[in-house]
């Protein structure tokens, strides 16, 4: 089934500079270069009790910038393009009260991706993409308000990736 779900939209433009203040306000840099390393390496790897050690005992920031610098991506931008959902969920539960929460879980590296874009688009396969799209809509976590770079939303996107009818049955069961 094809969905056309601009009928009900305004055209979706990409804000770099509303971007730069969230990145500004919720990003930290604040870590050496190994301590990022350990974070980076739980995310990449799904290693959910020692990142939860790093966040819970040692204290390391969750919104820590993990890649390259100035590329913006965070653990959660990591665990999203490799879909694991069981970091994902440990860190939407995390900001689940949080009254910033959609800002900080939609947080946009330098394209304009937030994390679930970034695992929309990646080379997962369709059932991780599924579950951390869940996982977005069960924490009521997705933005539909922003764009990437390229001037695509949530809801583009998944009609290019074949998520379409899949982002309409999870949002309807929330």
């Amino acid at each position: 089934m094809d969905y056309e779900f601009s009928f009900w939209r305004e055209p979706c433009k990409y804000d770099s500079e509303k971007a730069e203040a969230n990145r500004k306000k919720f990003l930290t840099n604040t870590l050496d270069t190994n301590k990022k390393m350990e974070l980076y390496n739980c995310s990449v790897n799904g290693d959910l009790e020692k990142f939860k050690n790093l966040i819970e005992i040692k204290k390391y920031p969750i919104m820590e910038e993990c890649s390259a610098s100035g590329y913006y991506w965070t653990v959660i931008h990591y665990a999203a393009h490799y879909g694991f959902d069981n970091i994902m969920d440990y860190v939407l539960e995390y900001f689940q009260n949080h009254s910033d929460k959609k800002t900080i879980l939609n947080l946009q590296s330098n394209l304009g991706q937030t994390p679930l874009v970034i695992c929309l688009v990646s080379s997962i396969n369709i059932e991780k993409k599924k579950r951390i799209l869940e996982l977005y809509a069960l924490y009521d976590a997705i933005d539909f308000s922003i764009c990437t770079n390229k001037d695509e939303d949530i809801f583009e996107i998944c009609k290019k990736h074949g998520l379409a009818e899949y982002l309409l049955k999870v949002m309807k069961e929330d």
